[in-house]
């Protein structure tokens, strides 16, 4: 959660310049010409790229987490928790389509991200999830037959596929491919792919 407007300026100035150059080619100074605001005010909030960039995926993290939580111990049926779990990137790269970029191109994907500290938030990540998984086997809506883990994978996999394809493309999301998107995915995971 940003202080004050400055923050919020600079770190959706950083997100821009991100998404343009990649994390590994901005510099500060990018950030500060972005914002409109001086290089010394950047440093001011944030001492370094490194410690902006933190925040940013902090802040993403926390998000995506609280719904998870949220899924978790919600009352809705299995189908609705999964169903909410896409419309939330769906929404959130509607909303900040530069952050899900980021997630997408930078921690997802890029080995700088990928230490120790960066791989224990995927697996609370991947965690979180499959707690929704052996829920819906326990209650006999998803078949056990295949591990709570791969089915996580399946379904992650999936999500992360659609979102990739409108980072990578600078796609919009409009309401009508946001619904078809996730009818697609929940049907497809729930029922297989093979043609009855």
């Amino acid at each position: 959660m940003m202080k004050n407007n400055k923050q919020e300026i600079i770190v959706d100035a950083a997100l821009e310049v991100f998404r343009d150059k990649g994390y590994a080619n901005t510099r500060m100074a990018d950030i500060a010409r972005r914002a409109g605001v001086s290089y010394g005010l950047v440093y001011h909030y944030f001492a370094s790229k490194e410690v902006l960039f933190d925040v940013i995926v902090e802040g993403w993290w926390g998000r995506l987490y609280q719904m998870l939580k949220d899924e978790k111990v919600s009352d809705t049926g299995c189908r609705e928790k999964l169903e909410h779990i896409i419309r939330f990137f769906l929404d959130m790269y509607a909303e900040k389509p530069n952050l899900v970029s980021i997630f997408i191109t930078e921690v997802s994907r890029s080995s700088v991200y990928h230490t120790a500290k960066g791989l224990a938030k995927f697996r609370s990540f991947f965690s979180l999830t499959e707690e929704i998984m052996v829920e819906g086997q326990k209650k006999g809506f998803l078949r056990s037959d295949i591990g709570p883990h791969y089915l996580t994978y399946i379904f992650l996999g999936a999500i992360e596929a659609f979102i990739s394809v409108m980072v990578l493309g600078k796609e919009e999301v409009t309401r009508e491919r946001r619904d078809r998107t996730i009818n697609g995915v929940t049907e497809v995971f729930l029922s297989g792919a093979m043609a009855e």
